[in-house]
């Protein structure tokens, strides 16, 4: 049962309509009830760990409230994340960490005996981790009450809509709105469909019409340099429609039950800069990575040259919870060298703006700055991508290859598409574009269209569930989903 399903679609009405008909005080029970089940319907393997890590989440974060000292707080949290990482860890990357000692040790002719394990990753493993790692340390640092209803802090762990793959909420935002009493509110039923019906399009209309078309580039034994850069751009309009569209959905089903989840995504392919596009792409992850890893790692740090290797450092980490592979790691080392190149260079560049007299032009400036910035993401996706280091480097040559961006190139490789998915997947492209263009004009695309006559508000609803049911390409999984 995933989130693109006629099930959950059924699944969550049922859901909504008992949440508000039964008392609030049994409310919690409900929300377990049906958090559990849609973890157990897509993983039901793992709901035993899911439970474990949330009971050992919970004493621990008791655990540490009650000791007196500011030590042994510390002590009891940095035992506590050790064991949460022991398991992300076990599950994720020991046979990333294994298989790559077998192959130094087979470069070094040392004997290294311990063979490849059968380990199946559990679903959302990455995010729930963050989750209570984040709670923990809170609780730490004072910002934060231990939660002593098992049930409220259970729901925290596991709430459906955002389990899968987030956003990742702090606790400090999400417990308190599962304690307030939630009353029907016509405008929460409407703007969670409204987001609802936008993921679903993005993810039908937009991914997984992207998606066969940059894997048969991928996958292809001998792509063109054209065809790279052409797949690269496409992945990035695939990857920000898929995740996004995930988000959509989390935040739309959430806002139905009167829960308001943190935004996870600001236009980011319209960032001026690489942390510009940090601050735009998968916000909640790039959040957490700031609180808990860069600013106490550069705690004390006066000197730039500190304080770039914390970057380096926090992008890694960046890197390696997105995938246990060594191309992962190479592709958030590369964000990690953009964003030192990016500091170190400010002031030169802002020079040769000045030199060249771009800063007259502000717009031409903006949009050069767009450009070069999407251009460096995709170009880092080339890594994300690919499905091994050697593919990876095999990709980047071709997609640096100086013939790779010749037009007549690129309009070759726009072959890939047969012309009506080239026509259909333009149009809703556009439509996208609008939506996007409409946001920046404005607070909300929604509550803009809410103030248009009601003709128009119900020609774009209507458009939007009949491109779904005719158009719509579904059967791929989320991309985030496996992590």
């Amino acid at each position: 049962m995933t989130f693109i399903s006629i099930e959950f679609l059924i699944f969550f009405t049922v859901i909504v309509f008992a949440y508000y008909l039964i008392p609030h005080r049994w409310r919690w029970v409900l929300l377990l009830a049906a958090s559990y089940s849609f973890y157990a319907s897509l993983s039901s393997y793992f709901v035993l760990l899911l439970l474990l890590s949330t009971a050992f989440s919970y004493s621990t974060g008791i655990m540490i409230e009650k000791q007196e000292t500011k030590e042994q707080k510390k002590k009891v949290m940095l035992a506590g994340i050790c064991v949460l990482l022991f398991f992300l860890g076990w599950f994720k990357y020991f046979n990333f960490v294994n298989d790559s000692i077998r192959a130094i040790s087979a470069y070094m002719d040392w004997n290294y005996a311990i063979p490849y394990q059968e380990i199946v990753l559990p679903l959302a493993i990455s995010f729930y981790t963050f989750q209570a790692v984040s709670y923990l340390v809170d609780i730490y640092r004072g910002k934060q009450k231990a939660e002593r209803h098992y049930g409220y802090f259970s729901i925290y762990f596991a709430f459906f809509p955002q389990l899968v793959a987030g956003p990742i909420e702090r606790a400090k935002k999400l417990l308190p709105q599962f304690k307030v009493e939630q009353t029907l509110k016509y405008e929460n039923l409407s703007y969670g469909m409204k987001r609802i019906a936008w993921g679903f399009f993005k993810k039908t209309l937009i991914a997984d019409r992207l998606a066969p078309i940059v894997a048969s580039v991928y996958d292809s034994p001998d792509p063109t340099g054209s065809q790279i850069v052409l797949a690269t751009v496409l992945f990035s309009i695939q990857l920000y429609a898929d995740f996004s569209a995930l988000s959509d959905i989390a935040i739309g089903c959430a806002r139905m039950l009167g829960i308001k989840l943190t935004e996870n995504f600001k236009q980011p392919h319209l960032a001026v800069s690489i942390a510009d596009f940090w601050s735009r792409w998968h916000i909640t992850l790039s959040a957490w990575l700031r609180d808990y890893i860069f600013v106490p790692l550069c705690k004390g740090r006066k000197k730039r040259s500190e304080i770039y290797l914390v970057i380096i450092i926090t992008f890694l980490i960046s890197g390696i919870w997105h995938g246990a592979a060594w191309s992962f790691v190479l592709w958030g080392l590369i964000h990690g060298f953009y964003r030192v190149f990016g500091d170190h260079t400010k002031h030169v560049r802002g020079k040769m703006a000045t030199f060249t007299q771009l800063d007259r032009s502000p717009t031409l400036h903006k949009w050069m700055k767009i450009a070069t910035t999407f251009l460096l993401v995709c170009f880092s996706r080339v890594f994300f991508r690919s499905d091994s280091v050697t593919a990876a480097f095999e990709n980047a040559q071709l997609f640096l290859t100086p013939s790779s961006w010749r037009p007549s190139g690129i309009i070759e490789a726009f072959e890939l598409f047969s012309l009506l998915d080239l026509v259909i997947f333009t149009f809703f492209f556009v439509i996208v574009q609008l939506f996007h263009y409409i946001e920046r004009k404005n607070a909300s695309t929604w509550n803009w269209l809410s103030q248009r006559p009601a003709f128009a508000r119900y020609a774009v609803y209507v458009l939007l569930i009949v491109s779904i049911l005719v158009f719509g390409a579904s059967g791929q999984g989320f991309v985030y989903g496996g992590f």
